[in-house]
């Protein structure tokens, strides 16, 4: 799948929904994220993530920051550019790719490249 796909589909969700494009990109990406196997590490971080953009009350973006905080850990954990020759590094760092509470347009689409970079090696 290749970023402009996620786009469409983000936008499609969007209107579906009556959400905001950033959101429903979200949703879009946890779909794909949902689907891969996690790293036992950073599963709580998915978890909090699909809470959240599911509009759990009880997770807030402070709750999204700490789970931004332990992906990265996570990946601390890798020698340098060792995570991007890695399933579980890419698909922790896809993980990042939710882990933002809201964005504008520019960053919506480079989140999707990065998201598909990571995920499909595609842009």
């Amino acid at each position: 799948m290749k970023s402009d796909e996620l786009l469409a589909a983000a936008e499609a969700t969007s209107i579906a929904e009556g959400i905001d494009e950033w959101h429903g990109l979200m949703k879009v990406l946890l779909k794909h994220l949902s689907a891969l196997p996690i790293p036992q590490e950073i599963q709580s971080s998915l978890q909090t993530a699909e809470s959240y953009w599911n509009g759990d009350g009880t997770v807030d973006a402070n709750d999204l920051e700490t789970a931004r905080l332990n992906a990265w850990e996570y990946l601390d954990k890798f020698p340098t550019g060792a995570d991007l020759k890695s399933r579980e590094g890419r698909t922790a760092r896809a993980l990042l790719c939710v882990t933002q509470p809201d964005g504008d347009i520019e960053i919506r689409s480079l989140k999707a490249e990065w998201f598909a970079a990571m995920i499909w090696n595609e842009s």
